[in-house]
C-alpha cells in the first residue's frame, strides 16, 4: 500500500486501473473531492510553522511533527513525485517507517531554477539538496530519456533509474469536440505564468502579432501585462481544458524546459498540432506541428497559418491513442512499485 503525497494529476489518477493496490495520501493543503476518495484513503497534515517564508527551515523545524501525522499508516512503500521538499519528507518518512521510496522524476529543476533566475548560491544549496534526495532513492522513474540521462550526469546510479515511464493522456475526455470560439485565428498557451515556461516571450511574440487571437490558461506566478489580443482565462479546472484546447488552432509551449510535457499529449488527443521550443520538446514524441528555438516562433506561427492543421490534428490524436496511455503507465509504476518491495523483502 504505497504511501503518495498528493500531487496534481489526481483527477488523471483517478482513472487508472490500479490492479487492486491500495493508496493513502498525505496532503497538506485543500479537500480531497468525494470523487477522489472512492479510490484513495486520504490524510490531512497541518503544517506547523507556515508564518515562515523560508521552505527549508519550516521544513527542518517541522518534519517531526509532520511525520507524527503519519507515523501510524500501515505502507509498503512511499511514491512521490520530484520536489525538493516532497523528497526530503518521502526520505525522512521512509528512514523513520523502514519502508523504500520511490521518485518519479518529472522535470529538471535545475533548469527550471536557472529560467527563473534564482540566486546563486541558493541554486546550488537547492540542487545539491534535491541530488542527494534523488541518489537515496530506492528507485528513480523518469518520465523521459533526456530525464534519464540528466540523473545519470547528477550522480543517481544507473541500477536506480528504470526506463522512462511516460506519461499517457485520456482520449475519451480529450478529443475534438465543437465549441463557442473566435472567428480570429487563434493560439493557445496552457501553463504557468513564469520565467520558467517563458511567459514574457509569449506575450512579446503576441504583441507583434495584432491580427492573431492568444488564449492563455494558468495561474500567475509573475506580474505581466497582457496585450489586447490575448485573453487570459485564469487557471482552469482539469474538467475544462479540453474545451479550452478545441478553441484554438494549435497549442504553443515555449517553455525553458519540459520533462513529457502533458500540454502536448492533450493537445495532440484534441486533435490540435502544436508549435514547442526545442528545448521543452522530448525526442520520443513525434512532432505534429513544429519544434523550433525560441526567436523564430513568430515566423513558424505565420508558416503554421498555412499548414493544414486539420490534417495534421487528425494524425496526432491517432498517434497518442495508439502510443500514451494511462493504462500502460499505471501498469508499469506498480510493477516498478513492486519490484522495490519485493527486493527490500
Amino acid at each position: 500500500m504505497p504511501l503518495w503525497f498528493l500531487g496534481k494529476w489526481m483527477d488523471i489518477y483517478t482513472k487508472l486501473d490500479w490492479q487492486g493496490a491500495s493508496f493513502s495520501i498525505a496532503h497538506v493543503e485543500g479537500e480531497p473531492k468525494q470523487e477522489w476518495k472512492r479510490y484513495f484513503s486520504f490524510h490531512n497534515i497541518d503544517m506547523p510553522y507556515s508564518f515562515l517564508r523560508s521552505k527549508m527551515a519550516r521544513f527542518y523545524l517541522s518534519r517531526r511533527k509532520l511525520y507524527s501525522q503519519v507515523k501510524d499508516v500501515d505502507v509498503d512503500v512511499i511514491f512521490t513525485l520530484s520536489n525538493l521538499w516532497r523528497q526530503e519528507f518521502s526520505h525522512y518518512c521512509s528512514r523513520k517507517m523502514e519502508v523504500p521510496y520511490v521518485v518519479r522524476l518529472r522535470g529538471n529543476h535545475r533548469e527550471v531554477r536557472k529560467a527563473a533566475k534564482v540566486n546563486v548560491i541558493k541554486g546550488k544549496a537547492l540542487n545539491f539538496l534535491e541530488t542527494r534526495g534523488l541518489k537515496k532513492a530506492n528507485l528513480v522513474i523518469p518520465n523521459s530519456r533526456d530525464l534519464a540521462k540528466r540523473a545519470v550526469e547528477w550522480g543517481v546510479e544507473k541500477e536506480k533509474i528504470t526506463s522512462p515511464v511516460y506519461n499517457g493522456v485520456d482520449t475519451r475526455m480529450f478529443r475534438p469536440i465543437n465549441v463557442d470560439r473566435s472567428e480570429k485565428f487563434t493560439v493557445a498557451y496552457a501553463g504557468r505564468i513564469s520565467m520558467a515556461k517563458r511567459a514574457l516571450h509569449l506575450l512579446k511574440i503576441a504583441e507583434n502579432l495584432p491580427s492573431v487571437h492568444f488564449i492563455v490558461a494558468g495561474g500567475k506566478q509573475m506580474d505581466v501585462d497582457f496585450p489586447s489580443n490575448v485573453e487570459y482565462l485564469g487557471r482552469l479546472p482539469f474538467s475544462e481544458m479540453p474545451n479550452f484546447y478545441n478553441k484554438a488552432d494549435f497549442i504553443i509551449l515555449p517553455s525553458a524546459t519540459e520533462g513529457f510535457p502533458n500540454t502536448v499529449l492533450e493537445a495532440y488527443a484534441c486533435g490540435k498540432p502544436v508549435l514547442v521550443a526545442k528545448e521543452a520538446f522530448p525526442d520520443e514524441l513525434k512532432v505534429f506541428g513544429s519544434v523550433t528555438e525560441i526567436d523564430k516562433f513568430q515566423s513558424e506561427i505565420e508558416a503554421l497559418r498555412k499548414a493544414d492543421l486539420k490534417y495534421l490534428g487528425e494524425q496526432a490524436r491517432s498517434y497518442v491513442r495508439e502510443h500514451y496511455s494511462w493504462e500502460k503507465f499505471s501498469k508499469s509504476i506498480l510493477k516498478h512499485l513492486g519490484n522495490v518491495v519485493n527486493e527490500v523483502d
